[in-house]
């Protein structure tokens, strides 16, 4: 008997969800956007890259902390596309509850938790725990910033943190009862940097976060300063400080809004398209 099974895809990935797996991956070139300025594909950056290193990430972030992630079923080549497949998290995302006690909880969670595991986990480079890839910023940077490279900085000390980079709510999965956090998903952009990248995006739905180009400004400098990397203690005061800016819970789409179109709205977002 074959179960269940969701499809959809968005400007850069495709999606399969079935009972019991996700699988995300390359678009074909037909399926990619045309871009109204050249007529052209738009060829999304790092592409395979960036599920390599989500590969590399959920079995580095399984075997070094205690933080729920779905567990890795490994990389696959079909007709040319590469293809990350995961086992499906259990749980409904965050931001599909609608809940200011959720969102507190889960702060309080993070907080307590998550990122002091992740903030445990440190080296002396910036850039993915696969050596092999290349420096790609959250998506928040590059679609400001869109130069094709970026160089990775070096410490004499090991002054670089893990961070997620889009813990948003849509990728904390949570027991809708007990509101305890069951999986964190959608490791594309993780990597080490400083603590300040990890922005509390869990404070508010996607579509209320809005653009703080100051703060994303102030990420790029860091990312092209060649001096002296800033003290981890100056970095997690800024983390602090962010985190007590103002909560606004309100909800990312209606209740009626169906599970796969706010899918769509968040990967569209995601993306920068």
């Amino acid at each position: 008997m074959v179960g269940h099974e969701e499809r959809w895809k968005s400007s850069e990935r495709q999606y399969i969800l079935t009972d019991s797996t996700f699988t995300k991956g390359e678009l074909t070139q037909d399926k990619l956007p045309l871009s109204q300025a050249t007529g052209k594909r738009v060829q999304p950056r790092w592409s395979r890259e960036r599920l390599q290193n989500e590969a590399s990430t959920l079995n580095f972030i399984s075997t070094t902390t205690d933080i729920p992630v779905p567990k890795c079923l490994g990389l696959f080549e079909e007709n040319g596309l590469l293809y990350l497949r995961t086992e499906r998290a259990t749980g409904v995302p965050l931001d599909e509850l609608g809940s200011d006690i959720a969102v507190a909880h889960v702060s309080e969670c993070l907080q307590s938790s998550v990122l002091p595991q992740l903030r445990q986990l440190r080296h002396h480079t910036t850039g993915s725990v696969n050596a092999t890839l290349p420096l790609f910023p959250p998506s928040r940077i590059t679609y400001r910033d869109k130069r094709p490279i970026w160089f990775r900085k070096t410490a004499p000390n090991n002054d670089f943190v893990f961070c997620h980079n889009d813990l948003g709510q849509h990728n904390i999965f949570v027991d809708p009862d007990t509101f305890a956090i069951t999986a964190i998903i959608d490791w594309e952009f993780a990597g080490y940097f400083t603590p300040e990248f990890e922005c509390p995006l869990w404070l508010r739905p996607y579509n209320k976060q809005g653009e703080d180009h100051l703060q994303t400004d102030h990420l790029i400098k860091f990312l092209d300063d060649t001096g002296k990397s800033p003290k981890v203690a100056d970095t997690d005061t800024f983390i602090l400080i962010t985190g007590r800016l103002r909560l606004r819970y309100a909800v990312a789409h209606g209740r009626g809004a169906s599970v796969l179109a706010r899918r769509r709205f968040r990967d569209a977002r995601r993306e920068g398209r």
